[in-house]
């Protein structure tokens, strides 16, 4: 089965030391989506891209024929239109759902969740482990937030390092497995 992740720069890998400026074939095999995945990868990431975009380059990449499954690491909000996000977002589960396309989701912020449809699937999220520090962020965490808070080295523009991608696809690997792997 190959796996198909989607996602802004975080799953492009910016910044990344084997993918340190993006190009047309310049993602990185070192994100904890391209950790969790091995061998069998399609990329279908891109930085700055908003949640819409994201949905449509993974379904585009799904339609063409082999056995696949789908992470995806869904953006800020922001760079959708006003409500956008939850819509597309539900639509993707749905289109995951009913095509039996096994699915695991993530986020880069938590602040995207409480803007969720309540018929998301939640059971198909994973939630980076809240904060234990005075400041940290108290409720379960998207992946940047989780790295930031937790002190990771991060690149000069703002992207988390290979070692939060390493211990990123460690966290994540349980949930991956159950959701993903299981259907190999």
């Amino acid at each position: 089965m190959i796996i198909v992740a989607a996602g802004d720069s975080m799953i492009w890998g910016s910044e990344l030391s084997d993918s340190p400026h993006g190009g047309a074939d310049g993602y990185s095999r070192n994100t904890f989506a391209a950790l969790l995945a091995g061998n069998n990868y399609i990329c279908a990431a891109y930085p700055g891209i908003s949640n819409y975009e994201i949905a449509q380059r993974a379904k585009e990449e799904l339609h063409k024929g082999s056995p696949k499954a789908v992470i995806v690491c869904w953006t800020w909000p922001t760079r959708d239109t006003a409500y956008t996000s939850p819509r597309v977002i539900l639509d993707f589960q749905q289109y995951c759902e009913y095509h039996d396309i096994p699915y695991l989701t993530t986020c880069v912020d938590n602040c995207l969740l409480e803007l969720l449809d309540p018929r998301t699937n939640m059971e198909h999220w994973y939630m980076f482990p809240e904060g234990t520090e005075p400041g940290d962020t108290l409720t379960p965490r998207g992946f940047y937030q989780w790295a930031v808070e937790n002190k990771y080295s991060i690149g000069p523009d703002g992207h988390p390092l290979e070692q939060a991608h390493r211990d990123a696809a460690d966290l994540i690997k349980e949930k991956f497995d159950e959701l993903v792997k299981k259907n190999y």
